[in-house]
């Protein structure tokens, strides 16, 4: 039976956990050819190796690494027709508490971290027939919220670069961004560990629940074939009804 990835070659950054570990899962069962990059050196090859992927120690800022784990992804997978930008940090804090460490790393990792991939992988896109890049943003970048200004500045900014993008690289290369609402990860464990946290923000939501990674998965997985041929420079939001509240 063919699956809906066959045949592809995407790399997948902060693979090694949440978001980014479950679409490596995903991919992986739908034939996808894997490159998976984290900082989080253990957690990488914990996640490559059951599906007989390759999986590097990378930080996204850093623009030489970077460059240098694309190109081993390009000779491992002989090629890349998919980009999957998963890696973030959040830090919620006023932002007049908020140091200006975490704020450029926050601008580094979510924004600059995408950039360098999308960067670094241009060359491999371009000579694919058709390819996808899915960048992981977030609702917080399309509203304001409280303690959020950083984390929000630099999701923002990634919805625009995407929106960009999508104008530039078209028409071979498609992009778009997913913009996930409250979802139960490790960056999230102080909303879910908490039931006060967890009613609150089930409540803010026209579902009622928090998120779950698997809701992200396969909306990464419907941007990343053909499902979505007709989409690029589009945001969606995947919070449960939340952003138009």
């Amino acid at each position: 039976m063919t699956r809906r990835l066959d045949g592809r070659k995407i790399v997948i950054t902060g693979a090694a956990s949440g978001m980014g570990k479950d679409i490596a899962q995903l991919f992986g069962s739908e034939g996808a050819m894997l490159f998976l990059l984290d900082r989080d050196a253990a957690g990488i090859d914990t996640v490559a190796a059951p599906l007989g992927a390759k999986g590097l120690v990378c930080d996204v800022t850093d623009s030489r690494g970077v460059e240098n784990a694309i190109g081993q992804a390009a000779h491992a997978m002989g090629g890349i027709d998919g980009i999957v930008n998963a890696a973030g940090i959040f830090y919620a804090e006023p932002f007049d508490l908020l140091s200006s460490e975490k704020w450029d790393r926050m601008l580094a990792v979510n924004l600059t971290g995408p950039a360098n991939i999308v960067r670094a992988a241009l060359p491999s896109l371009r000579a694919a027939d058709r390819a996808t890049i899915v960048n992981i943003a977030s609702v917080s970048g399309l509203m304001p919220m409280e303690g959020t200004s950083g984390y929000s500045a630099s999701k923002a900014g990634l919805i625009m670069f995407t929106r960009c993008l999508g104008l530039e690289l078209g028409p071979n290369i498609r992009v778009n961004a997913i913009c996930p609402g409250s979802v139960k990860t490790e960056m999230t464990r102080f909303i879910w560990e908490n039931p006060e946290h967890v009613e609150r923000a089930s409540s803010r939501v026209a579902l009622n629940r928090m998120g779950e990674v698997g809701d992200i998965s396969t909306v990464a997985l419907f941007l990343t074939t053909d499902d979505s041929a007709f989409m690029t420079g589009a945001w969606l939001p995947v919070d449960g009804g939340f952003a138009w509240r």
